[in-house]
């Protein structure tokens, strides 16, 4: 960590502005200078106002995430930002932020001190906090930002920032939970995680000893028996809402995983409920 460190302070240096690197969940991994500017510090003591920052962190990740790309933005408090992606071995596995500079004039500054009010009791100390911003002009903001994205793809490239593999192979199963009744293919879990075919069928392998596809199978069908079991809904229906988008197919895997037709399950369960309403 210690060489990231080196690279983050090489572009404070340049630019002036604090450098960090956070993991996919938000947790900083390394930043320089070390501690936050006087105004993000001061501004975090308050737990709305840090709740705002999160969210708006959290947008600008998903943002990159989803378009791989860098992404200049301005935060809840006014402050121009910049943040681009981080991969290792394919995977995406962090953020490089550029933080708190000020496009404009010193005539922005009372736009910052507007949005931050709320949250201070002295506005003499925080006109004095948002004064020792760094002001910018956007082709400065936007050519530093280019600087940082070309060191974060020699950090990705080199393999700077190690992908842990655990993490990626529960995000691809936490993903496949929470979706499992769309269509999901490998090439678009490739592309949502931004690693390759193999990666992530090795991650995946190695954390829980079986394929991506009979994980999403078995857990299709594990929601199709508590349908079956609690639901009004026909055979056909519930194969479509457990993401199977030929009940036929639907019928046939859940026969030989459980040595019964969907119907049948169905039909099971009810005389089982009808035999205990009436002991």
């Amino acid at each position: 960590m210690n060489e990231l460190e080196n690279i983050l302070k090489d572009l404070y240096l340049i630019s002036g502005l604090n450098m960090s690197i956070f993991d996919l969940n938000q947790n900083l991994l390394a930043s320089y200078p070390h501690k936050k500017s006087k105004f993000c510090h001061e501004i975090e003591k308050n737990p709305n106002a840090l709740q705002h920052c999160l969210d708006c962190d959290y947008k600008a990740m998903e943002y990159v995430k989803n378009t791989g790309e860098l992404y200049v933005y301005k935060c809840h408090f006014g402050l121009n930002e910049a943040i681009m992606p981080l991969y290792s071995y394919g995977s995406l596995t962090g953020y490089l932020m550029m933080v708190q500079a000020v496009i404009g004039t010193y005539q922005n500054y009372s736009k910052i001190i507007e949005n931050s009010k709320d949250y201070f009791t002295d506005n003499h100390f925080l006109k004095q906090l948002v004064t020792k911003i760094a002001i910018l002009n956007e082709d400065q903001i936007y050519a530093f930002a280019q600087i940082c994205d070309i060191c974060a793809k020699y950090i990705s490239l080199t393999n700077r920032l190690q992908a842990k593999h655990d993490n990626l192979a529960q995000e691809i199963k936490q993903y496949i939970i929470s979706n499992y009744n769309k269509q999901i293919t490998i090439e678009e879990l490739c592309s949502y995680f931004f690693c390759s075919r193999g990666t992530l069928l090795k991650h995946f392998k190695s954390k829980y000893n079986t394929t991506v596809h009979q994980y999403l199978l078995d857990y299709r069908l594990k929601k199709a028996t508590e349908l079956l079991i609690n639901n009004e809904l026909n055979i056909k229906e519930i194969a479509y809402s457990c993401g199977f988008e030929d009940p036929n197919y639907f019928s046939k895997a859940f026969r030989k995983k459980y040595n019964l037709s969907p119907l049948k399950f169905k039909n099971q369960q009810i005389e089982k409920d009808y035999r205990q309403d009436n002991l």
